[in-house]
């Protein structure tokens, strides 16, 4: 397909060929009706079908990929760039208007109060201000989402990219305006995302390491460790990509079910904006670009309107960290067995596999061989009358043995409940979120019940299961449990114990045979 939108050299750019074919998609988000309301407004759940109550403010954020475009000139000839500077205009004065008082922005819920969305939306309208030199007058309006940042906290979940996100704006933000609250607060918050990094190199999100978040979180570290010339964060990054070299695959996908969100998704901003420092990362962004270019991984063209905004700019932000540079290290995975007992996962890399295996997901197993996927082992899935259960709960208490070539896991089964949104708790919602859920303390009490509820494992049941790996070319996988009389769910493809919004996004492999399960059950 011949790009439409972006320069005619770009063609053969893995960025530049998923950013063009999104780009139709991104322009038609906001409202360009001059006498409309909501003129500039990029939620068309909102605007044009009326279907929601609330703008999500996410979604305003495509002001950061436009803005890196044009500084990076990628548009072709016959767009014009002011059309371009008048559409992110447009879209900053609309973002102004839906602020809350408290200098909020959501995302859920009306009055949500959402931490992550504001500190997002304050990022990306201060990186497209500062691309474009926008005066300080334009600016000094972010100074009420800034101030949410500085008063108030996430504490529904330890989630080192949603931090991330906020450490990057608070430090522009004082680039820009001398803020000593924001350096104060941007610099306790990086203290605390950096107290919490694993000596394995991961940053937590929700208690666990998660290759995919990883990609973003470290995106914003990033950002914010060039803003500030902060060279420890950059040492904790180089650390980080460590970490990510574990789950490069052997065709191209990257993380999956093993991981505590249990995403996929490859954000290439991080490792490019580390390439001209880290000889790593730069050989990982190099093997991922062209993983892009092959759909290996998750596409951009596949992200849905609620994350599309987030990827889309990391994508235009890889485009213009990455410029010219050609030279990269060739890739080469980390040879031998490594098991991260606090992340809970076991790497196993030989000449002719590659293996990853979550000890704490009750022995979630992806195989590779000779460069192919042959087994996807989402854990244990059995059912009695009732009620399913599983073995993959996030446990960090399962007991792990390793012996030579042989992994064995033994922990407790957790009861699979998969909650579903209907017009009752869709009602109760509605009227906590107008009425007190408006209340700071209380919405965040609510919140910590909705993300127990949904993202967290269940409380473990009265069964248990033991599950055998042995490890090398020919993987073996074998299990058992009790109470015997469960029965097993044979799964075709895998399957989450836990709902995460950004898993299940398509990618090549997904069109493939089932991969062959390995071993057997007792």
């Amino acid at each position: 397909m011949s790009l439409r939108l972006l320069r005619p050299e770009l063609a053969d750019n893995a960025y530049a060929r998923e950013i063009d074919a999104v780009l139709p998609r991104v322009l038609a988000l906001p409202d360009r009706d001059p006498l409309s309301p909501t003129r500039g407004f990029g939620d068309r759940q909102f605007w044009a079908w009326k279907l929601i109550d609330f703008p999500n403010g996410t979604l305003q954020g495509a002001v950061n990929g436009l803005s890196a475009l044009l500084e990076a000139d990628a548009f072709a000839p016959h767009v014009p760039q002011g059309g371009i500077e008048g559409l992110i205009g447009e879209m900053q004065a609309a973002t102004l208007t839906m602020m809350r008082r408290d200098g909020s922005f959501e995302e859920a819920l009306p009055y949500e109060q959402s931490y992550c969305v504001t500190a997002l939306v304050a990022y990306d309208h201060l990186c497209a201000a500062m691309r474009l030199g926008a005066p300080p007058a334009d600016v000094r309006p972010l100074e009420h989402a800034i101030g949410f940042l500085v008063r108030r906290d996430e504490t529904h979940g330890f989630i080192s990219n949603h931090l991330a996100t906020a450490i990057a704006a608070l430090r522009r933000w004082d680039r820009l305006a001398g803020d000593a609250a924001a350096r104060r607060k941007a610099d306790a918050l990086l203290a605390r995302v950096l107290a919490r990094q694993s000596e394995e190199g991961w940053f937590v999100e929700y208690g666990g390491a998660d290759p995919g978040y990883q990609t973003l979180c470290m995106t914003h570290l990033a950002d914010a460790a060039k803003t500030a010339g902060d060279e420890r964060l950059w040492a904790a990054l180089e650390k980080g990509a460590a970490f990510l070299s574990h789950f490069v695959h052997p065709d191209g996908s990257f993380g999956g079910i093993y991981g505590s969100r249990a995403t996929r998704v490859y954000y290439p901003a991080a490792m490019e904006s580390l390439a001209r420092r880290s000889p790593l990362a730069a050989a990982i962004a190099a093997r991922m670009k062209r993983a892009i270019s092959e759909v290996a991984t998750v596409p951009l063209a596949a992200i849905d309107q609620p994350n599309l905004m987030p990827v889309f700019n990391n994508y235009c932000q890889a485009l213009l960290a990455a410029g010219a540079r050609v030279d990269a290290p060739e890739w080469q995975p980390p040879v031998g067995q490594r098991w991260m007992p606090q992340a809970g996962l076991i790497i196993d890399v030989g000449p002719r596999h590659h293996t990853v295996i979550s000890t704490r997901k009750g022995g979630v197993t992806y195989h590779w061989r000779d460069g192919a996927l042959v087994t996807t082992d989402a854990g244990i899935a059995l059912r009695d009358r009732a009620r399913l259960f599983t073995s993959q709960g996030d446990d960090p208490a399962n007991a792990v043995t390793v012996a030579d070539d042989e992994i064995r896991i033994s922990g407790r089964l957790r009861p699979l409940s998969i909650p579903l949104p209907n017009a009752f708790n869709f009602l109760v919602l509605r009227l906590l979120g107008a009425t007190v859920m408006r209340l700071p303390a209380l919405n965040a009490l609510v919140k910590r019940l909705i993300a127990g509820m949904l993202v967290r494992a269940g409380k473990a049941g009265s069964g248990t299961f033991t599950r055998r790996i042995t490890l090398g070319p020919d993987l073996r996988i074998a299990d058992e449990w009790q109470p015997s009389t469960l029965s097993r769910i044979v799964t075709p493809v895998p399957f989450s114990a836990i709902h995460m919004a950004s898993t299940g996004y398509w990618q090549a492999g997904d069109l493939a045979v089932a991969p062959d399960r390995s071993g057997g059950t007792t």
